[in-house]
């Protein structure tokens, strides 16, 4: 079953996208343009940011859901304080990507020089 996520992370449109580059990579006329074969680079390794960090996400996410199942049943405190700290960690990797998912724009990517004058 893959992730479902929303909206919100288009891991659906990514991950087709990721599977594009991909072969276009595999292609071997690629390389006879250095500077397609560097942009599809650059946008693999987005991409499979994205997509990775949701896939391993879903998948602890499952992994947390099975093993709160199985505390919950025999009344393990400990396994359920695991449980909660596994969570937290996944909170902290979706928020995190919350917060760079704000910054897509390809300028956002780019220095900038900021004049503050009073």
């Amino acid at each position: 079953m893959k992730p479902n996520f929303g909206g919100i992370f288009d891991y659906d449109k990514k991950s087709e996208k990721l599977e594009q580059v991909n072969e276009e990579l595999e292609d071997p006329t690629v390389w006879n343009d250095p500077k397609r074969a560097q942009d599809l680079g650059k946008e693999k390794k987005a991409l499979e940011g994205v997509v990775h960090t949701l896939q391993k996400a879903d998948a602890d996410l499952k992994g947390a859901h099975d093993l709160f199942a199985m505390a919950r049943e025999e009344n393990d405190d400990d396994t359920l304080e695991a449980v909660i700290a596994d969570a937290d960690a996944i909170k902290l990797v979706i928020e995190g990507m919350e917060f760079r998912r704000m910054f897509g724009n390809p300028m956002d990517q780019n220095n900038c020089f900021i004049d503050i004058q009073a």
